[in-house]
């Protein structure tokens, strides 16, 4: 079955400061937020490699039929011009499998690298961009996907699932268990919804989405509120706090009908008999001109390839589709339930427990994904690594260190991925911190949970524990933080001057800083786009 894939580069406003986000022209820090020492989110570094390769390289295996990246039009030229590195690559790769495996009887097997188109984005919101700017561009069946997750799950899985859902399901839902111990508990509780599903255990239908509630309303409500007829559909119901939205939604081809936008005429047409309702997007044919074969070619080119079953005609509904896509995939959960007809379900698959799923869409979240790669990575060796006394200095096998790195002696680095150009002077010790590119630690400097962002510089006897450190952000002699996020912002005063300012918060949870407020917009999709 051939299956379109579209990603979508988020904005990462819960990564400031290091993922470049939009700009408020009314916010004094823009300069800060758009600073040069930034990138966009989808190109942040996992184990130095952009997350972004991450998700092309699952795709890969899947074997889509085309890849779809789409991002928003200021960022879409940067995403493209950085990728054109590894594009290049992928196919010299292909090429050389494909020598090697000439002479081989199972060549056949041998898939070549699906095309890969960048779609640049106008729209404020992920849903938007699917209704006005996607389905014209889709085909068949189509997978969405963040930009921003690493999994061991195998995509073969989910397809399967896909494949094997009912005849009245419109689309597939993934949804995961935190299964990282070490993540902050407030971040955590920050990501926490009150999910309704039905698990469908005495039928032979397949689970389904049902509902979801932002803690936040529960909280203020004082108490869950569950619709009398949800109840009456399904009186099983089950509602989980422990389950994640992954937002990746693999979808039928009518949905696509169901989304696109609704005129005056094609609402009558809908009220009308089953004829006018299978037709009502073809076409007008002029009278007394169409000859058989254009008649038989418009026929064909109607037919969409799909193994959806419907056992009823798809009823158009009017959906709002200018939110996030976790909101949009939530109204269409409870469109099943909400009508005295029946609607079309939303199916929910929950990644089993042995598989490891990990959505770096918040600093600690990031933190933990580069840990976890690292750790499958504990046996590569270290390669272009130069220290001025190689037996003096120690690297874990649990670390990765880029091109072009200086390391001093009687300096340790363990869990830890390290950029290339950087320099790490004499008795430092990195323990479970990312470093950026060119950034430079001098003498008896210690970080232990650390992300520091390109360029910036260590001052000696420095010690620094689950900080986060802007680009270019120098950090004086004999400094001690912990739990703080410091950042280098430019205001603009009322002299017309820029000045200089540094910034520093303290306290438990520092991924709040310099981000965006959480609230029920963010809903299940990390700002994909501008709102």
């Amino acid at each position: 079955m051939q299956i379109q894939a579209f990603i979508f580069c988020g904005r990462g406003h819960e990564l400031s400061p290091f993922a470049k986000h939009a700009s408020n022209n009314d916010s004094p820090m823009d300069a800060s937020i758009l600073g040069s020492d930034t990138v966009p989110k989808a190109l942040l570094p996992l184990a130095n490699k952009p997350m972004l390769e991450y998700i092309i390289d699952w795709c890969d295996q899947a074997n889509f039929s085309e890849i779809n990246i789409v991002a928003h039009q200021d960022q879409i030229d940067e995403i493209k011009s950085f990728l054109s590195t590894f594009l290049t690559l992928r196919t010299q790769q292909f090429d050389i499998i494909s020598k090697a495996l000439s002479a081989n009887n199972h060549n056949h097997h041998l898939q070549k690298p699906k095309p890969i188109k960048f779609i640049c984005s106008k729209v404020n919101s992920n849903g938007e961009a699917l209704q006005k700017e996607l389905l014209d561009k889709i085909k068949g069946d189509f997978v969405l996907l963040p930009c921003d997750f690493i999994t061991d799950i195998p995509p073969q899985v989910l397809i399967d699932q896909f494949q094997n859902r009912d005849d009245d399901n419109l689309a597939l839902t993934v949804y995961y268990k935190n299964n990282l111990e070490t993540l902050d508990k407030k971040q955590q509780q920050r990501q926490q919804y009150f999910t309704v599903y039905s698990e469908n255990e005495d039928t032979e239908k397949q689970p389904v989405l049902l509902d979801v509630y932002p803690k936040e309303e529960v909280m203020r409500n004082k108490y869950l509120q569950i619709r009398n007829q949800l109840l009456w559909k399904y009186p099983n119901a089950t509602v989980s706090t422990t389950i994640l939205n992954s937002s990746i939604y693999m979808c039928s081809y009518d949905l696509c009908k169901l989304l696109r936008e609704q005129n005056d005429d094609e609402t009558k047409s809908d009220d009308g008999d089953e004829s006018d309702r299978t037709n009502s997007n073809s076409p007008k044919r002029s009278k007394g001109n169409d000859d058989d074969d254009s008649h038989a070619h418009r026929s064909l080119t109607e037919i969409k390839p799909s193994y959806f079953k419907k056992k009823n005609e798809l009823r158009r509904d009017s959906i709002n589709c200018h939110k996030p896509l976790g909101k949009l995939f939530r109204d269409l959960g409870r469109r099943s339930w909400q009508h005295s007809k029946s609607r079309e379900t939303m199916g929910i698959f929950i990644i089993p427990e042995p598989c490891s799923f990990i959505r770096a869409n918040n600093l600690n979240a990031y933190m933990e994904a580069n840990r976890f790669i690292l750790k499958i990575k504990a046996q590569a060796t270290q390669s272009n690594v130069q220290t001025t006394t190689s037996s003096a200095s120690a690297i874990g096998a649990d670390s990765l260190v880029g091109g072009n790195v200086q390391i001093l002696e009687k300096s340790n680095v363990k869990m830890s991925a390290i950029a290339g150009g950087c320099k790490i002077g004499n008795r430092c010790r990195v323990a479970g911190s990312i470093l950026l590119g060119n950034v430079e630690l001098e003498d008896d400097v210690i970080l232990e949970n650390v992300i520091i962002g390109p360029g910036a510089k260590i001052g000696k006897k420095s010690k620094l524990i689950n900080c986060y450190i802007e680009g270019s952000y120098i950090v004086q002699s004999r400094s001690v933080h912990k739990g703080e996020t410091l950042t280098k912002v430019l205001l603009n005063t009322d002299t017309e001057m820029d000045s200089e300012v540094a910034y520093s918060s303290s306290g438990e949870d520092s991924s709040d800083v310099m981000t965006e407020e959480f609230t029920d917009e963010d809903f299940g999709d990390d700002d994909f786009f501008e709102r």
